[in-house]
Formats: structure tokens, C-alpha cells, sequence
């Protein structure tokens, strides 16, 4: 009987490391928990709950991707205060949900929303196209070229990387420029010190990971703002599970109540 119970427990555990991992994935853009394309399950970096939490960390680097909610007075105190230690902080924002976050910092740089092509490019698609590196920033130390995909423009700052000057705003989203686009060079990311802002959070998806090693490596590895980037998930199964990983004694219990049940039946058996 005793391997009878054994082996309904392996059944068990390697039923549910099955529907751990299906439950465990999300289609969500951004997300950490998306192995998909367009997630950011390949990129490494330490995940920061809490902004106060920065001064434990000088002189490192804090990612805010595709910010999706507005920052407290206390969180731009944080954010400012590591700055000013030595600090260095990349926005990657394509929708200009940063730029009250940059206005509260004291930081002249915004990011304008749009939809950038080029016909200066190597890929079918326009909106896939490589800029140049122009500004000294050791976040792009060893690269000539970075390759974007559909980026906003950066306005502000000292200039970074720059599109080609047949570069336009394709707002119909045809590929095609029209009468009323205009062709000109454009900077898709600028720097104020230690503060850098990127107009294309999708350098960090799976898909385009391999497509900039070098300024990936410089990057990495990086904090991630946890609260407001949008590397989290709205999956309340996935939430649940980080919560039992974050609190040992419960997924203790729950290990345990799943056993009992199969461990009690076997134990009446042997008794008869």
C-alpha cells in the first residue's frame, strides 16, 4: 500500500507542476509572466515593490517600463533623492504616461505619442528600423546602431539616438508616407544626467531582445519599478501564487490540506 500512496502523491505533485505553469502564464503585454513574444519573461532585473526601497540600492540602475499608473509626491521624493546619490533611472514610455512623472522630477524631457517609420530601414515592416547612437550614454557603450520598433519621439535633453531624416509620424498607420507627413530627423531617446528617457518600451520584449545585445548587457542587470511598470499581471491566480512564494507557511499549509486527504484514505486501508 505505502507505494500505492506514493505514487497517487507523484500523480498530485506532477498534476499540479502542470497547472502551475499553465496558470502561471499570461498573454498580458509587458508582463513578466508573458513568455510570449511580446512579454518580458526573458529580460533579468530585480523587481522593486516598494520606491523607498531605492536607497538601499546607490549608484544602480531603476527601469520604469510603460508606466501605467500616476506616481505619489512621496515616490518622485524617492526617485530624486536617488538621483541625486548617483543613481540612474531609464523610462521607456511610448504613450506619454511619463511625462507628468518627468515634469514632477524638474526634467525638460517629454515623450511625444506617435507611431515613427522610416524608410531608411532593413525590414519590410517601416515601423522596424535602426537609429543611431549620438549622445555619449553608457547605456549604449559598444553600439554604432539600435534597432526600434515603432517609437515615440523624445523631445527635451541631450539627444541619444536619432532617426534618419527619412523618418515621419505615421499617424494613419498605412507605412506609407502622405501628403500631410513630414520627413525629418527625430531623437527617440535623450538624457538629462542620470535620467534617461527611451521612446520604445518594446526594446524589452522577448521579441527584440536578441536585436540589441550589447545595450541589453550595459542594462542588466537593472531594478524594475514594480508598481508602476507595466511588467506586473492583473491574472489574480498568478497574484495569488506570488503571495503563497512570498509566504512560506501558507503554501506550507495548502501542500499539506492537498496531501492529507490521499494519506488518511491510504492509512485507513492499512488499518483494515
Amino acid at each position: 500500500m505505502r507505494r500505492e500512496v506514493w505514487a497517487v502523491i507523484l500523480i498530485l505533485l506532477l498534476a499540479g507542476a502542470a497547472a502551475y505553469v499553465h496558470v502561471t502564464t499570461t498573454a498580458e503585454e509587458y508582463s513578466r509572466y508573458n513568455i510570449g513574444w511580446n512579454g518580458t519573461s526573458g529580460f533579468a532585473g530585480e523587481e522593486l515593490s516598494d520606491l523607498r526601497d531605492l536607497g538601499q540600492h546607490p549608484e544602480e540602475t531603476l527601469l520604469i517600463l510603460a508606466p501605467g499608473t500616476e506616481f505619489t509626491a512621496d515616490e518622485v521624493g524617492y526617485c530624486r533623492a536617488f538621483l541625486d546619490a548617483g543613481g540612474r533611472i531609464v523610462v521607456a514610455d511610448e504613450e506619454g504616461a511619463a511625462n507628468r512623472f518627468l515634469t514632477d522630477l524638474g526634467s525638460t524631457m517629454r515623450v511625444r505619442p506617435g507611431n515613427l517609420a522610416s524608410l531608411e530601414r532593413d525590414h519590410i515592416d517601416p515601423g522596424l528600423f535602426t537609429t543611431r547612437v549620438v549622445g555619449n550614454a553608457s547605456l549604449f557603450a559598444g553600439a554604432e546602431t539600435v534597432l526600434v520598433n515603432r517609437p515615440a519621439a523624445v523631445e527635451g535633453g541631450d539627444p541619444v539616438l536619432e532617426t534618419s531624416v527619412l523618418t515621419w509620424d505615421d499617424a494613419d498607420g498605412d507605412g506609407r508616407p502622405g501628403a500631410r507627413e513630414t520627413f525629418g530627423t527625430m531623437v527617440v531617446c535623450a538624457q538629462e544626467g542620470n535620467l534617461t528617457v527611451l521612446g520604445d518600451p518594446s526594446l524589452f520584449i522577448n521579441a527584440m531582445l536578441g536585436e540589441n545585445p550589447r545595450f541589453i548587457e550595459n542594462l542588466q542587470p537593472a531594478l524594475i519599478d514594480g508598481v508602476h511598470s507595466r511588467t506586473g499581471t492583473k491574472n489574480p491566480i498568478i497574484n495569488m501564487v506570488i503571495w503563497l512564494q512570498k509566504t512560506p507557511p501558507a503554501a506550507a499549509a495548502i501542500v499539506g490540506l492537498a496531501i492529507l486527504p490521499v494519506a488518511y484514505r491510504f492509512g485507513r486501508k492499512e488499518d483494515e
